[in-house]
């Protein structure tokens, strides 16, 4: 399963909040980012805009696992605006009243719109500090792809299949199944609680190694194409993989299936904007205040 990128709700609130860091308070601290505070309260703002989407509550065996992705994507997020000011990018007021005014169209009325955005949860700063991420993110992305061509993967990506069950020894029946000539696809349709790639067939497409918790993430790179997994408990549950295909760090975009670089397309995969944050991370000076919080 994947951690929390691909669930499609926290991607919602990051995207409707956007960067929460960077605020003047420095109270309860919990990360600094190249000497810039993101603080508890901002943090916990942004928390409850995650947990409202799941009704007020998020599964408690996953609470840890959502924080942290979470306090990630502030990170992320304040490394994207400092360097997209050190370049000279417009994220002034002005700008983000531009975009604000964009996202109105020509005959919306600014009390209608404000009050669809108090009905999300939000207020117009929330949305204006979206804005100016979004402005931000925009303009590397632009800076990266100008900095030269893409040509290689910036990380392993992989082509998996996996069965989800609740416990072990269903699990362990069903790789004996398997084992046994089985087909992999049809005990997937059958057997998994995981709706989504259950109905594929336990087909859960293209997507980087590292997206997946760290016990499926391990299991997997363990694999050689074509083999299946002894059953793997992560806090899910426990699952069965196949590893269906991969491309390794490094390798050919150009030479890369037609279904791989059509999933980085469709989830929004700027790989020039992914080399370069991914460089930026490395260069930055990232402190966890809260180290309950850290990767």
């Amino acid at each position: 399963m994947r951690r929390l990128r691909g669930i499609a709700a926290l991607v919602l609130v990051v995207a409707l909040v956007g960067a929460l860091a960077g605020c003047s308070s420095s109270a309860g601290v919990i990360a600094r980012v190249n000497g810039e505070d993101i603080t508890q309260a901002e943090f916990d703002r942004l928390y409850e805009q995650v947990t409202a989407q799941f009704g007020g509550e998020l599964p408690e065996d996953q609470v840890a696992e959502y924080r942290k992705l979470l306090l990630d994507m502030m990170i992320e997020s304040e490394l994207m605006q400092q360097e997209a000011e050190r370049l000279g990018a417009d994220l002034s007021e002005e700008a983000v009243e531009a975009g604000i005014t964009s996202m109105m169209g020509a005959d919306t009325d600014m009390a209608a719109f404000e009050a669809r955005v108090t009905e999300a949860g939000l207020t117009m700063d929330d949305l204006r500090s979206s804005v100016r991420d979004q402005l931000a993110r925009d303009f590397l992305s632009e800076y990266a792809a100008s900095q030269g061509e893409v040509t290689e993967l910036a990380e392993t990506y992989s082509l998996l299949e996996h069965i989800l069950v609740s416990d072990e020894t269903t699990a362990t029946a069903l790789v004996d199944r398997i084992e046994a000539g089985e087909d992999f696809n049809a005990l997937a349709a059958e057997h998994s609680t995981d709706p989504g790639s259950g109905a594929e067939g336990g087909n859960l497409g293209w997507a980087p190694t590292s997206a997946y918790v760290a016990e499926f993430a391990d299991a997997a790179n363990a694999l050689a194409i074509g083999d299946v997994s002894a059953p793997v408990q992560s806090e899910f549950g426990w699952h069965i993989i196949r590893k269906v295909d991969e491309r390794a760090e490094g390798s050919s975009l150009a030479e890369a299936p037609d279904e791989l670089k059509q999933a980085i397309e469709a989830n929004g995969g700027d790989l020039a904007l992914q080399e370069y944050v991914a460089g930026l991370r490395e260069t930055a000076e990232i402190e966890y205040i809260d180290e309950t919080l850290a990767p």
